[in-house]
């Protein structure tokens, strides 16, 4: 595991700009080359630093890579905690209404909207987000994303559902019905190119990612309450 250890001269606060700047030069480098094409020394030179220094704080390339890992879910997490733990507030109550359901979970999917736009919103960044996507970073990658991120939120969401659709969260439907609406607003990310095209934009901004965003939680809406009908409609049958 990367140590974080501040640098032996200039203090604490030297080592942590020095750590960072190592981080910033990753992620450009990472994002252009993937994690096969950047060295440690390209990494090291571009973040104005000798090897060793790189070593000291990461250990190596996979403990760089991983710290980059690190830094996105913490800003994932600055933006998030507020809205998630407000949602996990509503279903632990047995008696939250269908109503307060489906305004959390649309909750959840506007602040991630919001965080999409306003987390590092660079050709690096995004780079390195779709190469990792597709698979081609180290596999303990994966899994620090996973778990800094994925797993308390997949639980919840599919909670919300299952609450929603009358199943267990665990069940497959359940599942993958979770999956189709919690991956709405990054398809758009992911999917920059088309989108901006398909629409004529010019960029892709502030301004239009909420008209994406308006649109979704319009049809989340309809969908989550068209699920809760159809809950009804079996529920009465029985």
């Amino acid at each position: 595991m990367a140590r974080h250890k501040p640098a032996a001269e200039g203090g604490y606060q030297r080592g942590e700009e020095t750590r960072a700047r190592i981080i910033d030069a990753a992620l450009r480098l990472f994002g252009e080359h993937g994690f096969d094409g950047a060295s440690t020394r390209d990494i090291a030179r571009e973040a104005g630093v000798n090897a060793p220094a790189l070593q000291y704080y990461f250990d190596n390339k996979e403990g760089v890579y991983l710290a980059c890992i690190d830094h996105f879910v913490e800003v994932a997490w600055g933006q998030l905690d507020e809205v998630v733990s407000a949602a996990e507030a509503v279903i632990a109550r047995p008696d939250a209404t269908d109503a307060a359901l489906v305004d959390s979970y649309l909750q959840l999917q506007a602040r991630f909207a919001t965080f999409l736009y306003e987390c590092p919103d660079t050709d690096h960044w995004r780079q390195f987000m779709a190469r990792e996507r597709a698979g081609l970073g180290p596999p303990a990658a994966f899994e620090r994303i996973d778990a800094g991120i994925n797993r308390r939120l997949f639980v919840l969401t599919t909670a919300i559902i299952g609450r929603l659709t009358g199943r267990p969260a665990t069940d497959e439907t359940t599942r993958i019905r979770t999956i189709a609406l919690d991956s709405q607003i990054a398809a758009f990310k992911v999917m920059r190119r088309h989108v901006v095209k398909a629409l004529n934009w010019e960029g892709f901004g502030e301004s239009e990612t909420e008209r994406i965003a308006k649109v979704l939680q319009d049809q989340t809406r309809t969908l989550l309450w068209g699920l809760v009908a159809q809950r009804d409609a079996a529920s009465s049958q029985i």
